[in-house]
């Protein structure tokens, strides 16, 4: 299932059954009464209010209710039918705060169809898999057992590979005029003229005075970087992308960083600073106000995008993040750190994790007396190496051999997955 027509064209060219969510809405009959209809989706799905569906979606940004909630309705009633058509027996939405992977989502649980969602880690094998949620430990505290000097010999070769290479996991943000960008827009205003002339995502005049935006941005944001003062100690803390689906749509509580960035530094000890980064992927698109705001206290410093994780982490006392994976990487160095959004690494008595940010005030002075236990960071490590699978998805990697690698793991998932339902179900109708 696609949004765009002119994807859905592509695709049947190669002979894949392929369908487009638009002509399916396009199908569909307007409710007589849209707010009643909101409210059984609301009953049917569990929604706290259906806005929860809409609000993360960039369409919607600036459109009066009614109209939001209208497309919400047509997109949520174009997946029963699409369901209720095909009968699927499994779904891969790739994460994301559009409307229409959230109704995919809900239409699947509802019927008790798995839901696989593919996130990328740091691992040899680095598919982090999960089933019907987002947000969850990646194992149970139950499985840091004991290793064997094999295992332990695995844990030790990958975090040396690691730490030695020093590397992002992925490829910083280029804010210049590339080739590829300069085919995506082309891309773009094709589609645009085409079958997909009504399609809200895209927005090629739109997008383009965007990349100009934040070109101009980054060049403008330069002087507001410096380095972290040598004669300081300092927490380090990462900044999550600002429109990032997990700090939109799963932890929208964390959605202000400048704030608890100001409450971290605010609840620093005499002599330390907080040493900010913005997410490599992020370059250019924060706005110059927030980057003031977050050097405004006087121990705060925002070191430039491109500055080195890993060197930050090394010379930190101590690491703060709301859910990103940087906290991971520092849990190799065996550096405390503090957690403040539920990430999947938290729980497991690895990190110092705050459930609230009342707790900041005293969280982070506890942050910098606390001190890791090595052993049980190996076993966690282990524990983590083995969930996790072969392939990557499709956005980190789009080569041949990674599609092969998940789409076989895929497949071996949702056979489990299945095999396991139908055996509990059998185990129930038998008691």
């Amino acid at each position: 299932m696609t949004v765009s027509r002119r994807s859905r064209t592509r695709l049947r060219a190669r002979g894949i059954d392929a369908r487009s969510l638009r002509d399916v809405m396009a199908e569909l009959s307007e409710p007589d009464d849209p707010w009643a209809e909101a409210e059984r989706i609301e009953r049917r799905y569990s929604l706290p209010t259906i806005r929860d569906v809409y609000r993360t979606d960039r369409p919607c940004a600036g459109q009066p209710e009614e109209w939001c909630l209208r497309r919400t309705i047509r997109h949520v009633r174009a997946m029963e039918r699409l369901f209720d058509e095909l009968e699927p027996e499994v779904v891969v939405p790739e994460v994301g705060s559009e409307t229409v992977r959230t109704a995919a989502h809900l239409v699947a649980l509802d019927r008790g169809i798995p839901t696989l969602f593919l996130f990328y880690t740091i691992f040899p094998d680095p598919l982090r898999l999960y089933v019907d949620t987002m947000h969850a430990p990646i194992v149970a505290p139950e499985e840091l057992r004991a290793l064997s000097p094999e295992e332990r010999t695995d844990v030790e070769r990958f975090r040396s590979r690691f730490t030695d290479r020093g590397e992002p996991i992925r490829a910083h943000r280029s804010t210049g005029l590339t080739r590829a960008r300069v085919g995506q827009w082309l891309e773009h205003a094709g589609a645009r003229l085409g079958e997909d002339r009504d399609e809200e995502y895209l927005r090629p005049g739109r997008w383009l005075a965007g990349h100009i935006g934040e070109r101009a941005r980054h060049v403008a944001a330069r002087p507001l970087y410096a380095r972290p003062a040598p004669d300081r100690r300092y927490v380090y803390f990462p900044l999550h992308v600002t429109d990032d689906y997990k700090i939109k749509r799963v932890i929208p509580h964390c959605v202000d960083q400048a704030s608890i960035a100001e409450q971290i530094a605010d609840a620093l000890p005499a002599g330390y600073d907080l040493v900010l980064k913005e997410h490599p992927m992020s370059i250019g698109r924060n706005k110059l106000s927030l980057l003031r705001r977050l050097q405004s206290r006087e121990n705060t410093r925002l070191v430039h995008p491109l500055t080195s994780s890993h060197s930050l982490i090394r010379g930190a006392d101590a690491v703060a993040v709301i859910s990103s994976t940087v906290g991971l990487e520092a849990l190799l160095y065996e550096k405390p750190v503090l957690t403040l959004g539920q990430p999947f690494y938290a729980g497991l008595g690895v990190t110092v994790d705050l459930a609230s940010f009342a707790e900041i005030r005293h969280g982070v002075p506890a942050l910098l007396r606390y001190r890791p236990d090595p052993e049980r960071i190996t076993r966690f490590l282990h524990a983590a190496m083995r969930r996790c699978r072969p392939g990557a998805p499709v956005l980190v990697d789009r080569s041949p051999e990674n599609a092969r690698a998940l789409a076989g793991t895929l497949d071996r998932v949702a056979r489990e997955d299945l095999a396991a339902r139908a055996s509990a179900r059998l185990v129930a109708s038998r008691s």
